[in-house]
């Protein structure tokens, strides 16, 4: 046993010898997180502006609905919704059609009718 002794002691000495001793004080981990985080890449960089953009979205979707909430009607027609809107629009267009065909005298239209 005593030569597998002095092989386990050699080798000890040479890993001693190749790794020096390092001696832990107060940036041992914040030196030993930038190397692991430099190793790393692209990654983090890629999830800190993921984390960035995101935030920065859920804020301008909060100031929208805040200004949405907060604002008040500029029109006069404050009660009349988007679907009443384009329902007196469409009567509105309706009539002007309907008052033209009206006016139009009727051998003018029995003339347009034969030519088309």
């Amino acid at each position: 046993m005593t030569d597998d002794e002095n092989t386990l002691d050699r080798l000890f000495q040479n890993y001693r010898a190749a790794c020096p001793e390092i001696e832990p004080g107060a940036l041992f981990m914040p030196r030993l997180w930038q190397r692991i985080e430099a190793r790393q890449g692209f990654a983090p960089v890629f999830e800190h502006l993921t984390r960035l953009f995101a935030s920065a979205a859920a804020a301008v979707c909060l100031l929208l609905l805040v200004l949405n909430l907060v604002s008040t009607p500029q029109n006069s027609l404050a009660g009349e919704s988007y679907t009443d809107a384009l329902v007196a629009q469409n009567n509105a267009e309706q009539t002007y059609y309907s008052e033209a065909t009206l006016i139009t005298p009727p051998s003018v239209r029995s003339a347009a009718a034969v030519h088309h």
